[in-house]
């Protein structure tokens, strides 16, 4: 897809690597200028993919010039995933029934930018009126972990909405020291994250007109192909399909009889 016009430039029927190789190597074949020594993949300036390290291993053979970006949507949902194995851990462990249900049933005090201090209602298990906001203060003082993990979260989140290309190195540089720092092992696989996307994820604070350059377009129409695919009770004929996706979901197509 272009990232600029938001139009779909093709669809394919695998993303396996091998089918990737073979798809990229014929439009540089077929496109290919002896004179200039350029092919078609060379006019690519930046790609924005998410955690997949064929993705990023094609990316960088076939488009050599052009920027790499990791999508930050896919980087939060990792740490979200993360944080929700330590509150997961913090149940298993405790053997507090109150806490249990509080860590069950009040899960969504932990999501970013919740309101807090609404109105106190009366709660059986607790028998007393409490708010969002003391539930998740009764948890942080049970669960010391618990606490850490999410300002980590939180401190990453708020670097994800306010880093900018000119300093995203610096601040990603000792976030991931505090991450390293925290010992919670469930963030151990982001902080891996964080180490070997370094480079993609700083690069995914550059913005084009504007627009910091994401995934969210594509993410956009990947929900209406399922609804075009579901419609349809599904295809067989995968050349029909892709016309018919191209035609539908690309406003200025056209279609010869």
């Amino acid at each position: 897809m272009d990232f600029q016009t938001g139009e779909l430039v093709d669809l394919l029927p695998d993303r396996k690597k091998s089918y990737l190789i073979h798809y990229l190597s014929s439009i540089k074949k077929d496109t290919f200028n002896d004179g200039t020594l350029k092919s078609e993949l060379d006019n690519v300036h930046y790609l924005s993919i998410d955690l997949f390290d064929n993705f990023r291993d094609i990316a960088h053979i076939y488009f050599p010039k052009a920027i790499v970006c990791a999508d930050s949507f896919h980087v939060l949902q990792h740490l979200t995933k993360n944080f929700r194995d330590v509150r997961l851990r913090c149940r298993r462990t405790t053997e507090n029934t109150v806490l249990i249900y509080l860590l069950t049933k009040f899960k969504h005090v932990f999501h970013h930018a919740i309101y807090l201090d609404n109105i106190p209602k009366y709660n059986k298990r607790l028998k007393r009126d409490v708010n969002y906001r003391e539930i998740r203060d009764i948890l942080f003082t049970s669960f010391p972990d618990l606490r850490l993990a999410y300002e980590l979260k939180e401190y990453y989140i708020a670097f994800n909405e306010s880093a900018s290309v000119e300093n995203a190195e610096d601040r990603l540089a000792e976030i991931t020291c505090k991450f390293a720092d925290s010992n919670i092992r469930e963030y151990d696989e982001f902080y891996t994250l964080l180490t070997n996307w370094k480079a993609e994820i700083i690069n995914s604070f550059i913005e084009i007109n504007g627009t910091r350059i994401n995934n969210s377009y594509i993410e956009s129409k990947n929900r209406q192909l399922e609804k075009l695919l579901y419609n349809a009770n599904g295809f067989t004929n995968f050349k029909r399909t892709r016309n018919r996706i191209l035609y539908c979901l690309n406003r200025n197509d056209t279609f010869i009889i």
